[in-house]
């Protein structure tokens, strides 16, 4: 029976082509799209889900409250927290600091005559017990018991020796200043870690170096802890909530543990809930691609009751002779299976072609690899999209009935003309969202993109300020500022571009006491708000010709708002309980992206120098390249043995909104392809309308009908449907885009022209769909259409 069923739906999908043709193209197109999303979202979900004690894996963070902000989630706090808990909470295996590799600028590594820059990060003892990355060489108990170790990639390895095989106990030269010994080498991390880096050195060193990590009142390592089998983190998080408070005494504090894979999705939070971050875009997706493929559904459903009038005969017939509703029914769903099975091995070959473009795209690394994973994927893909595309017509023609079938008297039913004009209304009420969502997307992006940030950020370099240069660095910038094409030069602790240093030691006149305010602190050099191009609103800024400035401070607009003190140039605040007098109020800029609002923030006289100070250049447009000639050969000059690595400004910024330029980028073609598929299934709907009433037109013409009001005749039904789609789509999409660009602090507006421009598009796709069917069916010749009655 099954080979029978399947002979007949062959014979039958080779005899219809056009109608093959087009439920082929538009399910190949909708499972193509499918098939990339479900990868992209594979690939996201994976994230840092490698690890063996994944379930056990989890991150200290700190609860933090104001007096009249909003709570706030750090995944920052104190250098010592992992193990002071670590000694105090038993059901804590093992526990370590983290200093992360984001932090530092790449550092010099030297052995065997090669200097090689390399991204690190500071780590607890047992940081190798708690993360399973694979050593090659050493044992994760004792890699890191040494202060004086340094445990290495094996991608490091080779660039430094050659080779990964007996270096164990060799010296690596650590930015020309003192040796470590290789401990241990480690695999790469892979792809799908979150934590990137080419080698690790002792947290214990940074302790040496810098005091202020092994405070209780100074945050910003991250913690991260291997709790034990089977234990309740509810009760966990109940037991070390006052942790911070019983060992510093600081009430605005609370501990608590959240589980470290869902970091990369979720990295937002909402008054102490995790919200939003990636994960958003993950769902979203998720949803394009079924309503991608559900639209594509809809064509084959429509299509296939649209061409129900050729084969009642056939329906008839078999039930006369005994065939069964579900004989029938197994029947069509075969048929339509079978599409699927042509549409998905099309669809296979488009996502082949389409990968590499895709990952250039979404800044991804995919490869369509046949494993258990995805053939399983592919096979419920297939089923549940054949079944669900089927199911409709095939209980719709297996329910007819014979007597009316053969006896001719058989009429469309409203019920069907009403469901295959629902879907279509459904299809493009999706396709003229998905062009609304697009457009205020990329107007969003671009609003981000035009919005001044407060600084100049374009043709600025930044490098690290390492070496030689620390001992003299106000003699390395005043070096800068004479070479051709430098217009301005300055250094700072700080990477302008998104939160690295930050504190609650702020405190005024009228300040609540124990009140947690957090500041965003920037340590500078002079001349860095004349080289970043930023404005003072008040005052003036830090200058050689007033003699010591160490005791002054400089604010921004929402810091002197905060703290209401009025007429505040010239009053004294404190930092860490040290006065310091007002100088200046510098207009606020943007350090966070536009998702934030801006922070209040300070600046200070800098001084500290130390491996992540920065230099800051500023660059007359087009005498960028002969600058950076000049920078590295002053560089060069001051830190021979250390390679010259240097990033624009821009690029930096930019990266904050990656996510959001991609999703645009892909939001469009999703938005396209939605249009196509949709307009498959109207092109294939106005043949098959033009098809049935070739008589009526015949006769029309013979009266006396124009092409033009045959064409319009033929057209005005479809664009009835297509205008009443429009009208549902424009309040869902409102409320859609509405609700994203809440996570946005500084956002467009939702214009009519969005509405317009999409509603105007999609009437014009339509006219240009049906309109080609509608003339072909009005110009052709009457005789032929009449020549049988």
């Amino acid at each position: 029976m099954f080979k029978n069923n399947l002979k007949i739906a062959w014979r039958h999908l080779i005899k219809d082509r056009q109608f093959t043709f087009l439920n082929v193209i538009g399910l190949s197109a909708g499972l193509a799209c499918a098939l990339l999303i479900w990868l992209w979202v594979s690939d996201e979900l994976s994230f840092d889900k490698f690890f063996k004690q994944d379930s056990q894996l989890y991150q200290l963070m700190e609860h933090r409250k104001a007096s009249d902000g909003p709570i706030l989630i750090s995944d920052e706090s104190s250098g010592i927290l992992g193990e002071a808990m670590a000694l105090r909470v038993p059901e804590i295996e093992y526990a370590a600091a983290v200093a992360p590799a984001d932090w530092w600028p790449k550092f010099t590594l030297s052995a065997e005559e090669k200097n090689i820059k390399a991204t690190g990060q500071y780590v607890g003892k047992d940081y190798f017990n708690i993360f399973s990355f694979k050593l090659v060489d050493g044992k994760q108990n004792t890699v890191l018991a040494d202060k004086n170790s340094i445990v290495i990639s094996d991608e490091l390895a080779v660039k430094l020796f050659g080779t990964t095989k007996n270096i164990i106990g060799k010296p690596i030269r650590f930015q020309h200043e003192r040796d470590f010994y290789v401990s241990g080498i480690f695999e790469k991390p892979p792809y799908h870690s979150s934590q990137q880096f080419d080698f690790v050195l002792s947290f214990e060193y940074l302790k040496d170096t810098q005091s202020w990590v092994k405070t209780w009142n100074n945050t910003g390592p991250h913690n991260f802890v291997l709790l034990k089998k089977g234990t309740d983190i509810i009760m966990f998080n109940k037991k070390i909530a006052s942790f911070i408070k019983e060992s510093s005494g600081d009430t605005s504090r609370l501990a608590l543990a959240m589980h470290f894979s869902d970091n990369y999705l979720q990295n937002n939070f909402i008054h102490g809930s995790r919200t939003g971050g990636k994960m958003e875009y993950v769902r979203l997706f998720s949803l394009v691609a079924i309503f991608i493929l559900f639209i594509a559904c809809i064509n084959f459903m429509n299509l296939s009751t649209a061409k129900a009038a050729g084969r009642l005969k056939e329906v008839g017939i078999k039930k006369t002779v005994g065939a069964g509703r579900y004989q029938l029914i197994v029947q069509f769903l075969t048929e339509s299976v079978l599409l699927t099975i042509f549409s998905m091995l099309l669809a296979l070959v488009i996502a082949w072609m389409l990968l590499p473009a895709f990952n250039q795209l979404t800044g991804k690394q995919i490869s369509l690899i046949f494993d258990t994973k995805l053939i399983e994927a592919i096979i419920a893909v297939t089923v549940t999209t054949g079944l669900l595309a089927g199911s409709y017509p095939a209980l719709y023609l297996s329910g007819f009935n014979p007597v009316k079938i053969l006896k001719g008297s058989f009429q469309s039913s409203v019920a069907e003309l009403l469901s295959r004009k629902g879907l279509v209304v459904f299809q493009f009420t999706l396709s003229t969202m998905l062009i609304i969502a697009v457009l205020v997307v990329y107007n969003q992006v671009q609003f981000i993109q035009r919005t001044n940030p407060g600084f100049t950020k374009d043709n600025v370099v930044r490098f690290s300020a390492e070496g030689k240069i620390q001992d003299n660095e106000e003699g390395f910038v005043t070096a800068l500022r004479k070479l051709p094409g430098v217009i301005n030069a300055s250094s700072t602790f700080n990477n302008m571009v998104g939160r690295n240093y930050g504190d609650n030691g702020i405190g005024w006149p009228g300040k609540p006491p124990n009140e947690y305010v957090y500041f965003e602190g920037f340590r500078v050099g002079y001349d860095l708000i004349e080289t970043m191009g930023m404005q003072l609103a008040a005052g003036r800024s830090y200058s050689k010709y007033f003699g010591d400035e160490r005791t002054k401070i400089i604010v921004n607009e929402t810091a002197a708002s905060l703290m209401h003190v009025k007429d505040p140039l010239g009053k004294t605040i404190t930092l860490f309980g040290q006065p310091r007098q007002i100088i200046g109020i510098v207009k606020d800029f943007h350090f966070e992206s536009l998702h934030e609002p801006v922070r209040p923030a300070y600046l200070v006289l800098s001084e500290y120098h130390g491996v992540s100070n920065k230099i800051m250049v500023r660059l007359k447009a087009g005498q960028e390249k002969q600058a950076i000639a000049g920078l590295q050969h002053l560089y060069e000059s001051y830190n021979p043995g250390f390679p010259f690595e240097f990033n624009f400004l821009d690029e930096a910024y930019q990266q904050q909104y990656v996510t959001e330029t991609r999703a645009s980028a892909l939001a469009g073609y999703f938005a396209g392809l939605a249009i196509l598929i949709s307009c498959l299934g109207l092109f294939g709907l106005a043949a098959f309308t033009a098809q049935k009433r070739q008589k009526e037109i015949g006769i029309r013409k013979i009266v006396g009908a124009s092409v033009k009001s045959i064409a319009l005749m033929l057209s005005a039904d479809f664009l009835k449907l297509v205008l009443i789609a429009i009208f549902i789509a424009f309040p869902l999409a409102w409320w859609a885009m509405y609700s994203w660009l809440q996570s946005f602090a500084y956002r467009i507006s939702i214009e009519p022209r969005f509405f317009l421009m999409a509603g105007l598009s999609v009437v014009l796709i339509t006219i240009v769909t049906i309109g080609y069917q509608a003339i072909r069916a009005a110009v052709a010749n009457p005789v032929k259409s009449l020549r049988t009655e």
